[in-house]
């Protein structure tokens, strides 16, 4: 625990997939505690989660959630249900919460938790020894409950997982993995991560990273069995298609998992050097949602760029075949059969733009709040520079 935050600043625990107890419901009673061995002076309680009123006595909804550490549904094994549901309700202390944003508490963390954690596929024998907290820094930002009382939010959270890889040769058994996600702007505008997790708000990062975030030191393993690269090595990023490093790689589900050092990446174009962008598209159309849908490219660089074999990919998958060019400083639409599969949800989604070589050039989300706040024969404006 950190006595000055009052929140975790880790937990360890593991789990045993092969027990498992889908069948109890983990309904009933769930108190949150105070954990009396570490003191209630060391740890937020209720008071800092719970709604509250202004001083004109109307009610103020407060927006952050008891984000568990240590997921309920992830804690429920064992070999009784009895002791599966003592172990689920054993998650219920002060001490394994920590200020989350509800639209990522119940989006992108709880994705992370059910589709990366919960169906891990990767554990020799589905043991798993689970590291996890906060991540305080540049976008920390503050309940104030009187000018003397206030609580510190962090900027995100990290996981690690450790495990017994399948087929594993001697002295490479280890696994492991870690993921980060952030409370930006992107990730707490709504709540739609948990079907496709956003590209810019959850990563697989390296254990050292965390490190930097967190000052916690891990055991050396953990940063010898990491599959991604922390320092930038020119011949061996070359040999493995890394873009740059430390490596950030964007987590769509279990999808551009990186499990072994060996395997090749996804190139990921950076930001300032992108030529060519996802500028804009008509998500909401008058008449037909198919034909009406069209995806607008610009060209920012001072060349006609080819776009023959380019993909775009929504985020359900589906993909669309692109192919001429777009003139320098010029856009293009894409849109009826030259879109492919793609797709726009008006519920909230999102886009990716791969090369022939299949490098990341540019990806961009909206949510359903935002295609709301267009009118339908207006198209949405990415923000390009975010």
């Amino acid at each position: 625990m950190n006595m000055y935050t009052r929140q975790l600043i880790y937990s360890a625990y593991n789990i045993d997939q092969t027990k498992f107890r889908p069948k109890v419901s983990g309904k009933g009673k769930r108190t949150w505690k105070i954990d009396k061995n570490i003191g209630p002076e060391n740890q937020l309680d209720n008071t800092y989660y719970k709604d509250r009123k202004n001083p004109a006595g109307e009610e103020m909804p407060n927006p952050y959630d008891r984000g568990h550490m240590v997921m309920r549904f992830n804690n429920m094994w064992g070999s009784t249900d009895t002791e599966s549901d003592r172990a689920g309700k054993a998650t219920f202390i002060y001490a394994n919460s920590s200020l989350q944003h509800k639209n990522l508490n119940r989006d992108e963390w709880q994705a992370i938790e059910l589709k990366i954690v919960r169906k891990f596929q990767h554990a020799e024998n589905g043991r798993l020894s689970v590291f996890t907290g906060p991540i305080f820094g540049a976008l920390d930002r503050f309940i104030n409950l009187s000018d003397s009382d206030s609580a510190r939010i962090p900027s995100g959270f990290f996981k690690i997982i450790c495990y017994q890889k399948k087929h594993g040769k001697p002295g490479d058994e280890l696994g492991v993995l870690a993921f980060a996600v952030f409370q930006d702007e992107v990730a707490l505008r709504d709540r739609s991560g948990n079907r496709t997790i956003k590209e810019n708000a959850c990563y697989q990062v390296t254990i050292s990273e965390i490190q930097d975030w967190t000052g916690i030191r891990f055991d050396k393993q953990l940063y010898q069995k990491n599959p991604l690269f922390y320092h930038d090595l020119k011949d061996r990023n070359s040999e493995h298609s890394v873009s740059f490093a430390p490596e950030r790689i964007p987590v769509r589900g279990t999808d551009n998992i990186v499990s072994d050092s060996s395997h090749q990446r996804k190139k990921i174009e950076h930001l300032s050097i992108r030529k060519v962008i996802i500028n804009s598209a008509m998500i909401n159309p008058k008449g037909p949602q198919k034909s009406g849908e069209w995806i607008s490219l610009h060209n920012r660089g001072n060349k006609k760029i080819k776009i023959d074999g380019w993909r775009l990919v929504d985020g359900q998958g589906r993909t669309g075949t692109l192919t001429g060019s777009i003139g320098s400083g010029e856009s293009i639409k894409i849109k009826g059969k030259n879109k492919g599969k793609v797709m726009l949800s008006n519920s909230g989604g999102s886009m990716m733009l791969y090369d022939k070589e299949n490098c990341l050039i540019d990806y961009v989300t909206w949510s359903k709040q935002q295609v709301r706040r267009t009118e339908k024969d207006v198209a949405f404006i990415f923000d390009n520079a975010s």
